[in-house]
């Protein structure tokens, strides 16, 4: 399947309504066909999983849908740590951040070690998609050297100007606390944190001493 062919398949379940509306609420795209998540899901399923076509899709910059398919058609395999380090610098929004963190990075063999460089970023994008992965793994990981440090950034990032990173953080926070191990650790590092309001920490630690 070339791109010319996905495209035709983007005007065949182009929606308007949800592309005005995105529009609306400030989405920022030169072109939105106003696709959503199952249709695009059903595309991806078309579409055989392919560096090439995946890296089109990609460079085809500023159209929703070919960067929403991008992370979901590329072979896990075949992406490397350049390849991240590439996307994650070119990364537009959130929403594309977030189709990259669920369909790509969160099921790369390195993802822990990309979050621990990516928080480090003063650029806000960069930051956001950190802890957005960050959220994403906590299923799956038992690291606690990273579960504390990734507790500890979030922690001031939830306190911090940036409101995307602010929100990302504070959604690692609450979902960590919402699980027992991860929990743990997260009020530990909250007991040590400074300069943080004490109503806030108090506020997460009975999150978690109620899911306990």
């Amino acid at each position: 399947m070339q791109l010319k062919d996905i495209k035709r398949l983007y005007r065949l379940y182009m929606n308007g309504i949800v592309s005005q509306s995105m529009r609306l609420k400030g989405a920022e795209y030169r072109v939105n066909f106003g696709l959503t998540l199952p249709l695009l899901r059903r595309i991806a399923e078309q579409i055989p999983p392919s560096k090439e076509i995946a890296e089109e899709l990609w460079n085809d910059r500023g159209v929703r849908e070919s960067m929403l398919l991008a992370p979901m058609v590329y072979p896990i395999e075949e992406y490397t740590q350049a390849d991240a380090q590439r996307w994650v610098e070119n990364m537009p929004n959130i929403e594309v951040a977030d189709f990259c963190c669920k369909y790509l990075f969160a099921h790369l063999s390195y993802a822990s070690q990309l979050t621990t460089r990516w928080v480090e970023s003063s650029q806000e994008m960069i930051a956001y998609t950190a802890l957005r992965l960050a959220y994403s793994l906590l299923p799956a990981i038992d690291d606690e050297a990273w579960l504390r440090h990734m507790a500890d950034k979030a922690i001031m990032a939830a306190h911090g100007e940036s409101s995307l990173t602010a929100s990302a953080a504070r959604r690692f926070l609450t979902e960590s606390l919402l699980m027992p191990h991860a929990g743990k650790i997260v009020v530990e590092q909250l007991h040590k944190a400074d300069n943080i309001d004490n109503n806030w920490r108090e506020n997460l630690i009975a999150l978690y001493d109620e899911e306990c």
